[in-house]
């Protein structure tokens, strides 16, 4: 049986939950096993996932003041960014502001 086969026989157990009832799969690597579980796939792609944005904006809205950041809108650096496709780059220290103005 060529190694192919092998890990195509293997694969069709794991995912059919015969000889690793918890694994959704796995990676065959310098011969060994690497066995992941359903509840490990799910850890990692919680971890990996992108953080929730919409927390941060809430929160920011909340704090923002009518008239905030209006200055920006007439700032030639801003007047050529919005002319153009490019990117805005707002640097500055953390607590200064930042998020507010987006």
């Amino acid at each position: 049986m060529s190694n192919l086969q092998h890990i195509q026989d293997s694969e069709m157990t794991v995912n059919n939950g015969s000889m690793f009832a918890n694994a959704s799969g796995f990676t065959v690597t310098n011969s060994k096993f690497i066995v992941i579980s359903n509840d490990d796939k799910e850890k990692i792609q919680k971890w990996l996932d992108a953080p929730d944005c919409s927390v941060n904006f809430r929160v920011a809205d909340d704090k923002r003041t009518e008239g905030t950041g209006q200055w920006i809108l007439n700032d030639p650096e801003y007047i050529k960014w919005k002319q153009g496709p490019s990117v805005l780059w707002i640097q500055g220290k953390a607590g200064s502001g930042k998020t507010i103005l987006s």
